[in-house]
């Protein structure tokens, strides 16, 4: 079958089973340059293209309104006397049960043997140009398919239906329900858009399947999480000060100022108003977010420039000899307790401001009839307060600061050697502070892949994350800070901790940048050797390579890398694994929580998922 260029067809991409819309551009032999209306162009072998019929309806309306030719023609004209062995009912009965298939043929490819016998300069035109489309008159379609009956063509429409079993016009993309034309439009949750009733129908049935807690045990769990949190991760600080750094009972001391002090509380509060300001101004890439139930968010990555110019800043701060070491790494308490403050009184401005915002924007996990469920879950995934986006601001903050303390401690780790000489140099703590800023920065680097992540498309933006991001960089130095206060002496057993922290760097980076390719392009040509599971909400299931072996490779490359930064301080104590522990039981916990989710989101194709993909983190373990 030949196509010409322009045509609008049908095309089948090698790495999928279904049909999009597309634009022959070119053709190269029996290769064809087509353009689908994503915007992606593909060469694509000729069995895979055919053509873009119209419906069904538009070809019996079509034929309505002609007449049959067989109403005039020169055999009903022609005076016949009706045979004496047949009765009038008869012949009527036979005629009106009588039925002829309504046939819509396409264009078909004349054979070798037929171009043969035509004149010789149609031949030669079509050998001079490979576009011209070659067609054939109706009889002689009709002599070439042969006798088409009722059944031919009820498994002609059946094997149809069977190719097209999402419609491109109607089917769900993840958890958006928008065409693929109106995916592409970029908006912002402010602006005033005309929602779809459609969308609001079926997110308002999604609410209210989830109108009970499901998740962290419940209101009652949540409660006991909303006070105890701030206790687990202040409380650890306490205990590690230059005298002691221990797993042990901390000297709770009366005095107010050593916990809450003004100037660290305005610190804080403008520094994270630094970076909001900072992801306003034009500079960066600007690309589009993942598929949103109204639409797509934009964001403009400027992350790691930012983090670039907070570390200028700090070393001309360093440059006038200001005193921003001892202010980060002594304070480190008051701090945290300032990141918790910060963090609580953005989640009520958010609960209040999610309160008024549209259904369609709604996290259903925190939509139920549980105020403090949904207080800790956060009402909205996504809150936009203008431009600015508080989840990616609230990402930044927390991986900035985690540079900013490790710099902190690496400059007090130089100031306390006796001379300048690597004998004197506190090698585990160098190694430490240097390991989680390659974290830090790996993460801004890469900003545009942490939108794809499981935090970012359906974690809310509640109490949780507010508290949890702000008071987060002063948990992971608690492995540093120890360091520091137990100098280490340089061991080959180091070798040992970096060499895993390889491995599960390469394991987060890899499995995490090929997730956000398919997730942003599953039409993606390096991704045609994955293997996937097709869904009923139009979205595919990788369980080939990396995602095939566990469903959570990135958690488990996160907790190797987690854990060997601890095991860098040789430590019989269990402070300097702290976080280590509690990033494990967080990741077990989350996934359990997507397991459930995509559960309810994907039916029984997740559950063929799970029978090809059994583990979650660790093969044949967990």
């Amino acid at each position: 079958m030949k196509f010409s260029e322009g045509e609008e067809v049908l095309v089948k991409h090698p790495s999928t089973d279904r049909y999009h819309k597309g634009k022959i551009l070119s053709m190269r032999g029996e290769r064809y340059k087509v353009q689908f209306e994503t915007g992606i162009e593909q060469y694509v072998h000729s069995t895979d293209i055919k053509m873009n019929r119209p419906s069904r309806s538009t070809t019996r309306a079509s034929s309505k309104s002609r007449k049959s030719p067989t109403r005039y023609s020169s055999i009903r004209k022609s005076p016949r006397k009706r045979s004496p062995g047949r009765s009038p009912s008869v012949n009527r009965q036979s005629t009106r049960t009588q039925k002829f298939a309504k046939i819509s043929l396409p264009r078909i490819e004349i054979p070798r043997d037929m171009q043969d016998n035509g004149n010789t300069d149609s031949k030669k035109n079509i050998n001079d140009d490979e576009h011209s489309v070659e067609s054939m008159p109706l009889q002689s379609r009709l002599k070439e398919i042969g006798t088409v009956t009722r059944r031919s063509m009820r498994l002609l429409s059946e094997r149809k239906s069977q190719m097209h079993d999402f419609s491109v016009d109607v089917k769900e993309r993840g958890h958006s329900v928008q065409r693929d034309q109106d995916l592409l439009k970029t908006i912002n949750y402010e602006k005033d858009v005309d929602i779809n009733p459609q969308v609001i129908e079926k997110r308002k049935k999604e609410i209210s399947m989830v109108s009970e807690p499901q998740e962290w045990g419940g209101w009652f769990g949540t409660l006991l999480l909303i006070v105890l949190s701030p206790v687990i991760m202040i409380l650890p600080q306490l205990m590690c000060t230059k005298d002691e750094c221990i797993l042990g009972y901390p000297k709770i001391l009366t005095d107010v100022t050593l916990y809450v002090d003004l100037r660290i509380f305005t610190a804080y509060l403008g520094f994270f108003l630094f970076v909001i300001i900072f992801s306003t101004i034009p500079i960066g890439r600007k690309i589009d977010g993942p598929q949103n139930r109204i639409g797509r968010l934009q964001y403009r990555l400027n992350g790691f420039l930012c983090s670039l110019l907070s570390v200028i800043i700090f070393a001309a701060c360093i440059y006038k000899e200001l005193e921003v070491t001892d202010l980060v790494i002594q304070n480190s308490v008051q701090f945290s307790i300032s990141g918790w403050i910060l963090g609580t009184i953005l989640s009520l401005l958010l609960f209040v401001k999610g309160g008024k915002a549209p259904v369609a924007n709604l996290n259903i996990h925190g939509s139920t009839n549980s105020v403090i469920y949904n207080f800790w879950q956060g009402r909205e995934i996504n809150p936009r307060i203008g431009p600015v986006d508080i989840k990616i601001n609230l990402f930044r903050t927390s991986m900035i600061t985690i540079i900013l303390i490790n710099l902190s401690i690496v400059i007090k780790t130089i100031e306390e050697m006796e001379t300048y000489s690597l004998e004197y140099l506190n090698i585990g703590v160098m190694l430490g502070t240097l390991l989680q800023i390659i974290y830090a920065m790996d993460a801004l680097f890469f900003e545009s892949a942490i939108l794809t992540t499981f935090e970012i498309m359906y974690e809310g933006t509640g109490y949780m994350l507010c508290t949890g991001y702000m008071m987060y960089p002063f948990l992971l130095a608690l492995t540093t800070k120890y360091m520091l206060y137990h100098k280490t002496q340089f061991t080959y057993l180091f070798v040992f901790p970096i060499l895993a922290f390889i491995i599960g760097y390469l394991l987060y980076r890899i499995s995490n940048l090929q997730k956000n390719e398919f997730r942003r392009n599953p039409l993606s040509p390096s991704l045609m050797h994955l293997e996937t599971i097709p869904t009923t909400r139009g979205k595919k299931l990788i369980v080939s390579g990396l995602w095939g072996h566990v469903r959570h490779p990135n958690y488990l490359g996160d907790i190797i890398m987690w854990w060997s930064i601890s095991c860098i301080s040789l430590a019989h104590n269990i402070l300097p694994y702290y976080y280590a522990i509690i990033c494990t039981g967080l990741l077990i916990y989350r996934a359990r929580r997507d397991n459930e989710r995509c559960k309810m989101r994907y039916g029984l194709a997740w559950e063929q998922y799970t029978s090809r993909v059994k583990y979650m983190i660790l093969y044949r373990i967990f």
